[in-house]
């Protein structure tokens, strides 16, 4: 400091060293050294020998310095933290250093750096977890409106929102059950209607239909222009008998009025007798890793009504059915169907099987006489038995359909 240096400034060299000593006593934490003479004084040089211990940069801002001086901080060369003042002493042509060590202070800001991060971190894992449980606590209302949604979606219209105790999501349970339940029963007196109908028209489809076979009896007595009429008219009513039996069948699932009727038969017969029936005499049944004489259990009519339609599809979109195949997994059976048609493009492998359901490709592909319902019947009888069914296409070819359909624990 300015006293100190005044001292110094104003005593000779064998005084210096006993000042240096004092000062030392003063301030026990620092280490001054003064260079008198071209000779370097320091008050312990064990700790702080001059002038190893300057720093070259410093001691010419000193010596370039006139009065002001300068300070530094560096490391000593065994590894001490030092903070280094330096000034000249014009009157004697001396340089005048202190050294006060910065160890403790370090290892205090190294502690409290420490201290710093373990807190930052635990405030940091509190924070997150605490933002979970409020995020959960928030967002668990609309997952269970997301599921129950969801459940709707896929056919389950008895799904409802439990009442809770938050009164701010009350109003929104209560619009969305009933929202459900409005859903619910359009969808059962839709059901019923379509039911309704289907009953009225078929005590006279039955009496047409007797009709027409009676005209067809004599079909032979009838002119070439009778004759195509009553072709036009049979296959026409053929095609609205089916449709009145397929919305039948689907106003069944609608309202929850369908049950299997299981019974056990050999996989093989029942797949060659609904081969022959459907017009494909020449196709045979590959079983590729199992027995021939598989054994199954399931709705022997439904099952039926699942080739039929699948086999009856591959006729009037692509050609027919080209190879029937039966491929076991553990207790669950896949049975295939492929054709070489011009296949089905990815967008409507999905949409294929709803109801009313015509692909884009369908006036190209076909004679189209379906009833666009079913594709949609055949997943309704497979999820009734817990199975399902999928579309795909042949590998590396741009043609060609592969209709697989899955039946869970048939295998007995």
């Amino acid at each position: 400091n300015q006293a100190q240096r005044r001292i110094i400034e104003e005593i000779d060299t064998g005084t210096a060293r006993d000042l240096l000593s004092n000062l030392r006593g003063v301030r026990a934490e620092s280490t001054p050294a003064i260079r008198l003479d071209n000779n370097w004084i320091s008050a312990d040089p064990v700790l702080f020998e001059a002038p190893g211990n300057i720093d070259t940069e410093l001691l010419n801002l000193v010596n370039a310095s006139e009065a002001s001086g300068a300070k530094m901080k560096y490391r000593l060369s065994n590894g001490t933290p030092v903070l280094v003042i330096g000034f000249p002493l014009t009157a004697r042509d001396a340089l005048y250093f202190e050294a006060t060590p910065l160890d403790d202070i370090e290892d205090t800001l190294n502690a409290l750096s420490q201290i710093l991060i373990v807190t930052s971190a635990g405030i940091c894992l509190l924070g997150i977890a605490s933002g979970a449980f409020a995020s959960r606590r928030l967002l668990l209302p609309v997952e269970k409106v997301g599921q129950a949604a969801r459940a709707i979606a896929t056919g389950d219209l008895t799904a409802r929102l439990e009442v809770g105790r938050d009164r701010d999501l009350e109003q929104l349970t209560d619009s969305f059950n009933q929202m459900a339940s409005n859903l619910e029963e359009r969808i059962q007196a839709d059901a019923k209607f379509a039911s309704n109908v289907s009953h009225e028209l078929r005590s006279p489809l039955t009496t047409i239909m007797a009709s027409l076979e009676v005209l067809n009896a004599d079909k032979n007595t009838f002119n070439k222009a009778s004759s195509v009429a009553l072709d036009l008219l049979t296959e026409d009513l053929e095609r609205f008998r089916q449709l009145v039996e397929d919305l039948l069948e689907i106003s069944r699932y609608e309202v929850n009025a369908n049950a299997l009727d299981l019974e056990r038969f050999l996989l093989k017969e029942f797949l060659r007798a609904i081969a022959i029936q459907s017009g494909h005499e020449l196709l045979q049944v590959e079983f590729l890793n199992c027995a021939d004489q598989t054994v199954i259990e399931a709705d022997k009519r439904r099952l039926a009504r699942v080739m039929n339609n699948l086999l009856e599809n591959a006729t009037n979109y692509a050609g027919g059915a080209t190879r029937l195949t039966v491929t076991q997994h553990n207790s669950d059976i896949e049975i295939s169907i492929e054709d070489n048609g011009p296949g089905i493009p990815e967008e409507e492998r999905n949409t294929i099987f709803e109801r009313f359901a015509r692909g884009a490709e369908g006036g190209r592909r076909g004679k189209g006489t379906g009833t666009g319902l079913g594709l949609s019947l055949v997943a309704e009888h497979l999820k009734l038995h817990g199975g399902k069914v999928n579309v795909r296409g042949h590998e590396n070819e741009e043609s060609g359909s592969i209709f697989t359909i899955t039946l869970p624990k048939v295998i007995k």
